[in-house]
């Protein structure tokens, strides 16, 4: 997959997915799971990851904190992963830690409540617990940290463009994927900074990391 990706001039794959499917009735990922197993999806996860990295094309596990456990679709509205944390910490995350410590240069966070880990009322992607406590503190992540795509109904049906795109960069975000209205966006990031809201040192610390991943896949003079 890599090696055709980079021929055909691709820099950077979505993939691999790497949430458990502790939730047979769940459709929104399905197929898309290696599994049940934390075990064998962290071990399928960090393959693909370093098959990946060799062939210069740059991996992205999802769904952080984990889209295996859920009912329902954050494409179309709000999802919650309803497990304890030390569940979500033994399950959910190994494949997540398996990933980092293969050097995954991309981590997507997905627009998931985790009421009974982080219980701040916030989907995964505008949480600065989830994001800048657990997946950099305790997870040890330092690469780029990409939303899923903030057109999707977990974020629209509760947040403006602009209001969701200045708590993403303020939760820790550094990369924001396809906003309902991309003007909007940019001007509610815009207006956060000159206001103070949004720290320059917050946004130059996420270009670091783009600039970081471009260099090792070769975009850099």
């Amino acid at each position: 997959i890599g090696t055709y990706l980079h021929d055909i001039g691709f820099n950077v794959d979505f993939a691999p997915d790497a949430d458990v499917l502790t939730n047979p009735s769940n459709t929104a990922i399905g197929a898309r799971s290696f599994g049940a197993d934390p075990s064998l999806v962290a071990s399928m996860v960090a393959a693909e990851v370093e098959a990946m990295r060799e062939t210069g094309t740059l991996p992205c596990v999802k769904h952080f904190p984990g889209h295996g456990d859920t009912a329902g679709d954050s494409h179309t509205g709000a999802v919650y992963a309803e497990r304890l944390r030390v569940d979500i910490e033994a399950c959910e995350f190994a494949p997540f830690r398996a990933a980092i410590e293969s050097g995954c240069p991309f981590v997507m966070v997905g627009h998931i409540e985790t009421p009974n880990f982080a219980g701040d009322g916030l989907p995964a992607s505008l949480s600065p617990v989830m994001m800048t406590g657990v997946l950099r503190g305790d997870l040890g992540f330092e690469g780029i940290v990409i939303s899923d795509s903030f057109a999707m109904g977990a974020i629209t049906q509760n947040y403006s463009p602009a209001d969701a795109a200045v708590r993403f960069f303020q939760a820790g975000g550094d990369m924001l994927l396809m906003p309902a209205d991309l003007r909007a966006a940019y001007q509610g990031v815009l207006d956060a900074v000159h206001a103070g809201t949004l720290t320059e040192e917050r946004v130059d610390e996420s270009v670091l990391r783009i600039l970081t991943a471009k260099d090792e896949a070769g975009l850099l003079a």
